[in-house]
This record gives structure tokens, sequence and C-alpha cells, in this order.
């Protein structure tokens, strides 16, 4: 018994699904930075929320150290660390980050969908090859 499928998918096909492909790159790009500004935001409420929290009197702190390293300190300020214990009750949610979908991703992406519908709109077959429906398919 063979193993080999023989599937004939017309290039129009081919060409509409990677069209509808690269706008739904487009969508989850925008989408993506939109989600990345507002974990930013999150973020930084989060951070002011968590030196809120290093103030209040039920949290201990149980261990204070100082850097001796040449980038931390000057003639007018010292750098310290502080590790405090928080109860679990006080402590804020930290925001969850989206999946991001970053640029460099999206530009390699983009750029192979729009060389493959170059290559695709300028064939004169009926019908798309299996190597050239392999290469693309990973975008559909």
């Amino acid at each position: 018994m063979s193993n080999k499928m023989a599937v004939k998918i017309k290039t129009d096909k081919v060409i509409s699904a990677l069209e509808k492909a690269l706008t739904a790159r487009d969508k989850k790009f925008a989408d993506s930075k939109k989600a990345d500004a507002e974990y930013e935001t999150a973020m930084k409420k989060w951070n002011d929320d968590l030196k809120k929290l290093a103030k209040s009197p039920k949290v201990i702190i149980t261990d204070v150290s100082t850097y001796h390293r040449w980038s931390s300190n000057t003639k007018s300020t010292r750098e310290i660390s502080v590790t405090m214990t928080v109860p679990t009750a006080l402590f804020p949610a930290e925001p969850k980050n989206k999946d991001s979908y970053n640029e460099h991703a999206y530009a390699r992406e983009v750029d192979e969908i729009n060389n493959a519908l170059r290559l695709l709109r300028m064939t004169d077959q009926e019908y798309v090859n299996a190597s050239t429906m392999k290469s693309v398919s990973q975008y559909l």
C-alpha cells in the first residue's frame, strides 16, 4: 500500500489563501503592538503597587545588603538591596503578557508570503506543484 498523496490545488486558491494569511498577520501584529502597550502600562502600575506595598507595616524586612560596584555608587548616592517577606493576601496580581508577535518574525513572514505571492501571480500553471505547496503551506 502506498503512502503517497496526490493532491491538486488550483493556483488561484493558493493565492487567495496566502492573501488571507497576510491579512491575518497584519491584524495579529497590530493587536500585538496594542497588547504590548497595555502590558507595559499594567507593569508600571504593578511596579507602583509594589513600591506602595513596600511601605506597608505588614511587610517584614529579612535582608539588607549594599552593592560595591563601580557603576552603582557615587559620592552623593549609594545603592542598597532590600529583601522583604510579604503576606500573599497583600501581594498584587502580576499582569500577564499575551502572545507577543515580534517585529522581526512579522517582517520575515510577510516578506516570504509576498515573495510567494509574486511568484504565484506570474505563473501560467493552473495547479500548484508539490514543492511550492510544501513551501507555502506553513503560512496557511
